[in-house]
Formats: structure tokens, C-alpha cells, sequence
């Protein structure tokens, strides 16, 4: 039931489990950068809701991105992206002048899920030494949160079968 995913370069979500397509909606359009994380977390009114602390998780996020983007000084992809999200973030356009030092986004994490309520997580980043800039981010559910996976999952391979039995 441990949520995962992989993130690469320029912070698109590369592949996940169904654990994490159940907690972030990964799948979910967000046009026009709908597998970005970045983009996800700064223009999804979801976000602020599921997360208690959006405003400590995202500027930490944004401190981490604005890392990763310097080591791609002049990419169009990431100016491109920058531009879009200045364009319609508030917080992103004001706090992204300031070059706060990443710090860790790793840790204890909460977040409100619309149907599973409150789950905490600790989260973990995972990243290869030959690539490191391809991420993989693990959430470890506590004792509270790991049945609430458990019977979803159950859930939602059980509707999976159906469907296909339907088919």
C-alpha cells in the first residue's frame, strides 16, 4: 500500500502505482503541463486542500525546483514552464524571485484525502547514481493510514477485475 512514484529531470511523473494514482490523482488532466508536479501542486485548488501545510510544503518544493532549474539555465522547457506558472500562481510568481537553499522535502507528511480523510505518511527520496536527477519517491503509511490503503486498493482491484470480466 506504499504509494510510489518516479520523477524525472524536469519534475513529470515518469511512472507510479496505483497506491499513488489513489492518493495524487496522477492521472488526473491538468493541462497544459498535466504530468508536472510542480505545476500540479502550485495551480490545483486540490492541493491546498489536501494538504495542511501547502504553504511549508510548497515553498519547500519550489526551493528544491528552483535548484533543478538552475542546472538548466537557458532550457525552454523550463522557462516555458516557469513563465506558465508565474502566469497564473500568485505565490509561485511572488516567491519565485527569492533562491531560498532546497532543503529537504523529505519527512513526515499529511494530507486530507477526499475520501480516505486524514492520512500521514513519511516520505522519502530515492535517487539513482547514475541519473540523479530521475527521483523516486516512496510514502511508508503509518498504522493508521495502511488499512486505509489496504481496503482502497482492495477496492479499486476489485473493480478492476469486474471490468474486465464485463469486457
Amino acid at each position: 500500500p506504499n504509494p510510489a512514484y518516479v520523477l524525472g529531470r524536469r519534475w513529470d511523473y515518469l511512472a507510479w502505482n496505483n497506491s499513488a494514482e489513489s492518493i495524487f490523482a496522477i492521472t488526473q488532466s491538468a493541462p497544459p503541463h498535466s504530468l508536472n508536479l510542480i505545476w500540479r501542486f502550485f495551480t490545483s485548488s486540490a492541493a491546498r486542500t489536501h494538504y495542511p501545510n501547502w504553504e511549508q510544503t510548497a515553498r519547500g518544493i519550489l526551493a528544491e525546483f528552483h535548484t533543478a532549474s538552475v542546472r538548466y539555465s537557458g532550457d525552454a522547457w523550463f522557462e516555458e514552464l516557469i513563465q506558465d506558472l508565474k502566469a497564473v500562481s500568485p505565490e509561485f510568481c511572488q516567491w519565485w524571485p527569492y533562491h531560498n537553499a532546497a532543503g529537504s522535502i523529505d519527512g513526515h507528511k499529511v494530507i486530507e484525502h477526499p475520501t480516505l480523510g486524514h492520512l500521514e505518511f513519511e516520505h522519502i527520496t530515492l535517487q539513482l547514481p547514475s541519473d540523479p536527477d530521475v527521483r523516486i519517491m516512496i510514502y511508508t503509511p503509518n498504522n493508521a493510514t495502511r488499512p486505509k490503503l489496504q481496503r482502497l486498493l482492495k477496492v479499486s482491484d476489485q473493480s478492476e477485475v469486474e471490468h474486465k470480466l464485463s469486457i
